[in-house]
């Protein structure tokens, strides 16, 4: 079962997260998802019409910030 502002994509076994989410999730304010996405160190996808964030390059962000 998926939550509200969660993708999944089958062919390629991929998870995302609508970009309105992504803040609370991680756990960061949303400045930081904002600089992110700006400097290119977390790219958007487009699913279903939806701005995303892949949960893989989540984990890489994540691991990059701490």
């Amino acid at each position: 079962m998926r939550t509200p502002g969660t993708f999944y994509n089958h062919a390629t076994q991929a998870e995302y997260i609508a970009l309105s989410r992504v803040a609370d999730v991680v756990g960061v304010p949303a400045h930081v998802i904002t600089n992110a996405i700006s400097n290119g160190t977390l790219p958007v996808h487009e699913v279903s019409g939806c701005k995303c964030v892949a949960v893989s390059d989540l984990f890489e962000f994540e691991g990059g910030a701490k």
